[in-house]
Parts: C-alpha cells; sequence; structure tokens
C-alpha cells in the first residue's frame, strides 16, 4: 500500500512544507495543521447524492427525500470523524539508526494520543518525491514510498518506523512524512506533515569478494586471534549489518531463525592501517571506500586493532564497536 499524489496536490503540498522546516521536540497537530478533502470514492458517492437529490425533486418522492438526507448526513458525520481521527495527535521524531548504501533507512516516530478517543488507520509515509540533504547530496525516495499504518488507543502511545531508501552515503536527512486517514467510510482523506529533525548516516556498501585484509604492521608478539577468512574453522558468531554473504553460515541458517557467520583461526601482531592512498589509483572514490568498509568491517570481527587514513580524515588505533561507528561515519562523510 502506497500514499500517492497527482502533480497539482504535489505542487500545493510543496508550497505548503516550504513554510516550514525540521521540526525537533513534540509536534500537536492541531486544526490549523490537519487538512481534508473527499477522496475519488467520496467524489462519486457525493454524484450519487446529487442525483438522488434530483431524482426526488423531479418526482416529489418522499422517500426519496429521506434516504437522500440521511446518507448526506452520514458523508457529513464521517467527514467530523475522520478530521478528528487525526486531530489533536502529538508526533515527535526518536531515532534513525545507520544503514548501509542501498539498504532501508528506518526513522521512528512517536505517535502520543493524549485524547480519550481511538485512533484507527493512521497511515504514515514520506512524500514521493526528491529529498535533498542539508550536505547538497541528492537522496531519490521512491516515487511510491512505503507505507505503514498504526493504531493507537485512546490516552496510548505506539512508535512507528517509517522506511525511507537510502541509495547513497552520505547523510540523509528525513523529508517530509505525510499522516493520513480515510477512517471511517474512506469517502474523506485527511492530512498532516511533519519534518522530523533526524538524520541518516548512510555508510558505504561493503565491496563483495573484497581481499583479504592487508599484512599488519608494529611489533607486537604473534597472537592468534579470529578472522573471516582462513584453513583452521574455528566456529560462527551472529552475523551483522554489512557482512559477506560468502561467510553466512548456510546450513546452520537453514536449522535456526539466526543467521549466523563462519570464523577462522589466524595468527597476526601489530596494528593495521587502513590507507585510502594505499588503494590501486585506477580505483574510483566510490569503489575505494567500498573495500575499505569491508575491510573496517572485517578487522573488527577479527577484534584487531586499527585505523583508518582517509583524505579529509585520520582515525588513530582502536577497536571495539565505537571505534568502527567512528570509521564507518568517516567512510559515509569522505569527499576524497
Amino acid at each position: 500500500m502506497s500514499i500517492t499524489a497527482n502533480p497539482l496536490t504535489l505542487r500545493i503540498t510543496r508550497w505548503i512544507a516550504g513554510r516550514d522546516g525540521p521540526e525537533a521536540g513534540d509536534v500537536l497537530l492541531d486544526r490549523r495543521r490537519v487538512y481534508i478533502l473527499p477522496t475519488v470514492p467520496g467524489l462519486a458517492f457525493g454524484a450519487a447524492v446529487l442525483v438522488l437529490l434530483i431524482g426526488s425533486i423531479n418526482y416529489n418522492l418522499q422517500l426519496g427525500f429521506l434516504l437522500t438526507f440521511l446518507v448526506a448526513s452520514m458523508a457529513v458525520v464521517g467527514m467530523h470523524a475522520t478530521h478528528s481521527n487525526l486531530v489533536q495527535l502529538v508526533l515527535r521524531g526518536v531515532r534513525v539508526e545507520p544503514v548501509f548504501a542501498g539498504d532501508v533507512a528506518a526513522f521512528e516516530v512517536a505517535v502520543n494520543n493524549p485524547g480519550t478517543l481511538d485512533r484507527f488507520a493512521l497511515r504514515f509515509a514520506f512524500k514521493p518525491e526528491s529529498a535533498r540533504s542539508r550536505r547538497g547530496r541528492a537522496a531519490d525516495a521512491a516515487p511510491s514510498a512505503p507505507t505503514v499504518s498504526v493504531e493507537v488507543p485512546a490516552r496510548g502511545a505506539r512508535t512507528v518506523q517509517v522506511p525511507l531508501p537510502a541509495p547513497t552515503r552520505g547523510r540523509l536527512p528525513a523529508p517530509r512524512i505525510t499522516v493520513e486517514t480515510r477512517f471511517p467510510f474512506g469517502l474523506w482523506r485527511a492530512w498532516a506533515y511533519l519534518t522530523p529533525a533526524l538524520e541518516a548516516v548512510v555508510y558505504p556498501k561493503p565491496e563483495e569478494n573484497a581481499p583479504p585484509l592487508p599484512a599488519a604492521a608494529g611489533g607486537h608478539d604473534a597472537a592468534a586471534g579470529m578472522a573471516p577468512s582462513g584453513d583452521d574453522f574455528a566456529g560462527v558468531r551472529p552475523y551483522q549489518a554489512g557482512d559477506a554473504r560468502k561467510l553466512i553460515a548456510w546450513r546452520l541458517a537453514a536449522r535456526s531463525d539466526e543467521l549466523s557467520v563462519k570464523q577462522f583461526e589466524a595468527t597476526g601482531g601489530g596494528d593495521l592501517m587502513l590507507d585510502f592512498d594505499a588503494l590501486p589509483a585506477s580505483f574510483g572514490l566510490e569503489h575505494r571506500l567500498s573495500r575499505l568498509t569491508r575491510w573496517v568491517l572485517d578487522a573488527d570481527a577479527s577484534r584487531m586493532r586499527y585505523g583508518l587514513r582517509l583524505p579529509d580524515a585520520v582515525i588513530d588505533m582502536g577497536s571495539g564497536a565505537p571505534h568502527r561507528e567512528r570509521c564507518l561515519t568517516a567512510l559515509a562523510d569522505c569527499r576524497g
């Protein structure tokens, strides 16, 4: 299911959206922020009511008048119910986890219902238009953005993760989110906009079938460790985002609901500096960053001490999850 819009609607929504920037903290959907128009079925319903009214007038049908005003009043009540289903909700952008290029970023939004009425069939989706980051990198959303539905009980709260494709590395600010409902009859569409002050970090896509890690340098004593490749199988570890598919233990995955990655025994010592300039000059910028991303993941999985040298950043030797995130973020922001 997706939220679609014609060019005229997109032009109007861009004009409305241009008045506000990213919104931090709680955002109250008061009556001034909620818009409502009839849907296509609603217009057809209105045309049918008009035909009933004309027929009743022409033939002076008392029961026809009764039916006409009955269904018309249902439509008016439905308009009020649709509008009330969205008004007074409180929305807040919570967080977004980093992803690799080509994956889907999930922007988490908290939905709070302080009222005494349950809210049904609330649909969230990013607007089907291009989103340009604050740093100038274009990130095109899908023409029909995926829609996520949620129901919020009275005086309750829910969280919803709104997906957005992340095709290229860099920073991906959240575009404007459309929140809409057509409850209860589908004759009216009420909608509002939210631009959460969230920004996803999109890491470069790890290179598939990358060569092994380069030799470590330094004078440390040799020590046994774990590596993603080798001759001596040592066991498995839980799958992490970015791990190569060829390392997944598929036979074990067939007997379990969780993915595992094969590891091998390795012996090595010293510190490993991953140098952007040491890669072949024939590689383009994105190819180099893709390979370095794979090597950062492999070095982290091997529990090595490693550093990263880029044209615009140098990260000293370290290890562990925080160090891995610093390296991947530097790769995402690298301008070459």
